[in-house]
C-alpha cells in the first residue's frame, strides 16, 4: 500500500488511473500479483503508520533545522480563508539534518504556532542532538525547554525577536547570549557567526517537497494527510539517496 501511494505522489495520479498504472507494471514484469483497487488505497490511506527511517552515522553530531510551510487542500482553492467550517490549507512542520535529510514532520492546522510542534517533531528523532535552529517563530521558553530536555548539552540557535531584551533572571542563558550578541554587534555579524544561516537548508527542502511533491493535499482526511505528508518525505529522503555523490579526498 503504501508503495503504491508513493508511486501516486510521484507521477501526480488520481488512485484510479494509479490502480491501472501498477497493473500495467505487473503485466510488464510478468507478476501474478493483485493490484489493490482505488477504494482500497483510499480506505488504507488512512490507516497506515509509515515512519521516517534515517541512520546517523556513528560518532557524527547531529544539527537539525526546523521550519513551516502551508500547504493547500485540493478542491479548496489555494489559500482560502473565509469564514468556511474548513479552511483552504495546512501547515507542514519538518526538521532536517546538516545533510538535507528530513528526519521528523507533522502536519498542523493553520493556526497552529511553529514552536507548539517542536514536541512532536522531537519526539521522531532519538540520538541526542548537538544543535538545535530556527526562525523567529521559535523564539519561545517552551521551545528551549524540549530541546534541552531532549539533549541537554545542545547548542540553540533561534532568531530572537526584534523587540527580545536581555532575561532578568540572572542567568546567562542561551538566548540571552544571542541577544546581547545582536546588540553589541548587529544581526548581520551574528547570523554570520552563529551558522543561522544554515536555516536556508530546510528553506530548499520545502521547495523540494512542493517542485516533486505538490503544494496542494490530494488526501481529503486529516488522517490521510499526514500520512501523505510522510510518504513524500520519504520520497525526498530516497531521492537525495540516490542523487548524493560520493566524495573522497584524493591525496
Amino acid at each position: 500500500i503504501e508503495t503504491v501511494l508513493s508511486l501516486r505522489l510521484i507521477f501526480h495520479l488520481p488512485l484510479r488511473q494509479t490502480e491501472g498504472f501498477v497493473t500495467s507494471i505487473f503485466q510488464l514484469m510478468k507478476l501474478k500479483l493483485p493490484v489493490p483497487d482505488h477504494t482500497t488505497l483510499s480506505r488504507r490511506g488512512r490507516t497506515i503508520r509509515p515512519k521516517i527511517s534515517v541512520q546517523q552515522p556513528n560518532n557524527k553530531p547531529l544539527h537539525i533545522i526546523v521550519d513551516s510551510t502551508g500547504l493547500s487542500i485540493h478542491g479548496e482553492g489555494p489559500w482560502s480563508s473565509g469564514k468556511k467550517k474548513r479552511r483552504g490549507w495546512r501547515k507542514l512542520h519538518i526538521s532536517i539534518d546538516s545533510e538535507g535529510r528530513i528526519r521528523s514532520t507533522c502536519l498542523s492546522k493553520w493556526y497552529t504556532q511553529d514552536g507548539q510542534r517542536v514536541p512532536h517533531l522531537l519526539q521522531q528523532i532519538k540520538e541526542p542532538i548537538d544543535s538545535f535552529k530556527g526562525d523567529r517563530g521559535y523564539d519561545l521558553g517552551s521551545v528551549y525547554n524540549h530541546v534541552l530536555g531532549h539533549s541537554p548539552n545542545a547548542e540553540i540557535v533561534i532568531h530572537p525577536r526584534s523587540n527580545a531584551v536581555i532575561s532578568d533572571k540572572g542567568k546567562w542563558t542561551h538566548r540571552d547570549k544571542h541577544v546581547q550578541k545582536i546588540l553589541d554587534d548587529g544581526v548581520h555579524k551574528w547570523r554570520r557567526e552563529s551558522g543561522y544561516y544554515q536555516q536556508s537548508k530546510v528553506e530548499n527542502a520545502f521547495y523540494r517537497y512542493k517542485t516533486i511533491i505538490g503544494k496542494k493535499l490530494r488526501a481529503r482526511t486529516e488522517e490521510s494527510r499526514e500520512v501523505e505528508t510522510i510518504l513524500g518525505c520519504q520520497i525526498l529522503n530516497r531521492f537525495l539517496e540516490l542523487g548524493r555523490c560520493e566524495s573522497k579526498l584524493v591525496a
